[in-house]
C-alpha cells in the first residue's frame, strides 16, 4: 500500500472544488439541472485526499493516527456548521423561521441529515443540502479504521469490493423499497443519500493513492473515453425516455437527480465517480486544459467552497423571503439579477467565514499533539 507524505498544495484541486461548488449553486437556483453531480465530485475528491492522509500516517501510534485525524476533521468541519446552526437558532427563536429548524436541528448537529431525508417531511429547504456533510462524516467514522486495521492487501481488496458491489446494493435497496410500496422518487432518494450507497464514490478517489493512479499513462485519453461514454449513456437515457418513457428531461443531459430512469441509480453513479477520479488524475498531472483549474479566481472559490456550500441555500431562502415581502417575483430579468447578487453574497460571506472563522480554528490543528504532524496533502 502506498504511503507517501505528500504535503504539496495543488491549486488545480482547489479549482476542481471551485467548479464543483459552482455546479451545485447553479443547480439549486435552477440554472443547471445536472449540477448536483458536483456533490459526486466532492465525494471522490474527499476519498482521494483522506485516503492519502491516512496512508501517510498509518505507521503512527493509534492515539496519533486517530486522535489527530479526528481533531483536524473536527476543526475543519464543525465551526461552519455549528455557526450556521447558532445563527439559524437565534432567527428561529425570534421569528419562527426557518419553519423546519425545530425538527431539523438535532439531525443536523449530529451529522445525520441524510437519514433525516428519509422522513416524510424530508429536511427543510434551507438545510436539505447538508445531507452530504452527514455522508462525509459517516465516511470518516469508517475509513480510518479500515486503513488502520486491515493489511495493505486486505484494504485494497475492500476498496475493490466496495467499487464492485455498491451498484448491486443500490439496485437491491431501490427494488426493495418499490416492492414494499414506496414511490420511485423515495427509493431514488434513498439510493442517493444513504452512506453505504455512496461509498463507491469515496472508494473511486481512494484508488488513486492505492494504485498510484496519479502516475498512470495517458490519463487524458481515458478521461475523454469515459466522458464520451458518459455522454452517450446520458443521450441514450434521453432517447429512451422520449420514445418509451414519460418525456425526456433534456436539460439534465440524461442525468436527472436520483438517476431513476433506465436503472441509472445502478450504473450512473459509478460512471460519474470514474469520470471524477480520472479528472482528478488529469488535474494532478496537469493534462490538457487542466492548468486552467489553477486560475486565481477559481482557486479562490475552491478555497472558500466549504463555506459557500453550507451557506448558499440559507442565504437563498433569506433572499427569497425578502423579495416576497417586497412583492417582487423572481421572474424575467429579475431572475438573473437575483442570481448574480446571491452568488456575490455567498462568496462574500464565505470569504469572511474562511478568514475569520475557519482559519483561526485551523491554526489549532497541532494542539492535539505538538510532537506529531499530520500531513495535509493538496489543500485538504
Amino acid at each position: 500500500m502506498v504511503a507517501r507524505n505528500n504535503t504539496r498544495h495543488l491549486k488545480p484541486l482547489d479549482g476542481i472544488r471551485g467548479i464543483a461548488v459552482l455546479m451545485v449553486i447553479c443547480f439549486h437556483y435552477g440554472y443547471f439541472a445536472a449540477g448536483w453531480v458536483g456533490v459526486q465530485i466532492f465525494f471522490t475528491l474527499s476519498g482521494y485526499l483522506i485516503t492519502t492522509i491516512l496512508l501517510s500516517n498509518r505507521s503512527s501510534s493509534p492515539s496519533s493516527y486517530f486522535g489527530i485525524f479526528y481533531w483536524h476533521r473536527a476543526l475543519r468541519i464543525l465551526p461552519v456548521v455549528y455557526a450556521l446552526m447558532l445563527v439559524c437558532g437565534v432567527v428561529y427563536v425570534l421569528s419562527s423561521q426557518p419553519s423546519s429548524f425545530g425538527s431539523d436541528w438535532p439531525w443536523l448537529v449530529a451529522f445525520s441529515g441524510n437519514f433525516a431525508r428519509m422522513r416524510q417531511s424530508d429536511l427543510g429547504s434551507s438545510f436539505v443540502h447538508l445531507w452530504s456533510l452527514a455522508v462525509e462524516q459517516q465516511f470518516y467514522l469508517i475509513w480510518p479504521f479500515l486503513i488502520f486495521i486491515l493489511p495493505p492487501r486486505g484494504f485494497r481488496a475492500a476498496v475493490v469490493v466496495i467499487l464492485i458491489f455498491t451498484p448491486a446494493v443500490r439496485y437491491v435497496l431501490f427494488q426493495h423499497l418499490i416492492g414494499i410500496g414506496y414511490t420511485s422518487i423515495y427509493a431514488g432518494k434513498a439510493t442517493y443519500v444513504l452512506p453505504f450507497t455512496q461509498f463507491d464514490a469515496f472508494a473511486a478517489g481512494a484508488a488513486i493513492p492505492l494504485w498510484s493512479l496519479d502516475k498512470m499513462r495517458n490519463p487524458g485519453r481515458w478521461f475523454n473515453l469515459t466522458l464520451a461514454a458518459t455522454a452517450l449513456a446520458g443521450f441514450s437515457v434521453l432517447i429512451s425516455q422520449y420514445f418509451w418513457g414519460k418525456g425526456a428531461f433534456i436539460a439534465s443531459f440524461g442525468f436527472a437527480m436520483y438517476l431513476i430512469q433506465d436503472y441509472g441509480y445502478v450504473w450512473g453513479y459509478s460512471l460519474l465517480n470514474l469520470l471524477s477520479m480520472l479528472g482528478i488524475v488529469c488535474a494532478i498531472q496537469r493534462i490538457g486544459p487542466t492548468p486552467i483549474l489553477a486560475n486565481g479566481p477559481l482557486v479562490w472559490i475552491g478555497k472558500i467552497s466549504y463555506g459557500a456550500y453550507v451557506y448558499q441555500l440559507p442565504l437563498l431562502r433569506v433572499a427569497e423571503a425578502i423579495l416576497n415581502h417586497l412583492g417582487i417575483e423572481i421572474v424575467g430579468i429579475i431572475k438573473p439579477i437575483v442570481f448574480v447578487s446571491w452568488v456575490a453574497l455567498v462568496f462574500l460571506i464565505s470569504d469572511i467565514s474562511f478568514r475569520w472563522l475557519e482559519q483561526p480554528f485551523l491554526k489549532l490543528k497541532h494542539y492535539w499533539n505538538k510532537d506529531t504532524r499530520l500531513a495535509q496533502p493538496m489543500g485538504s
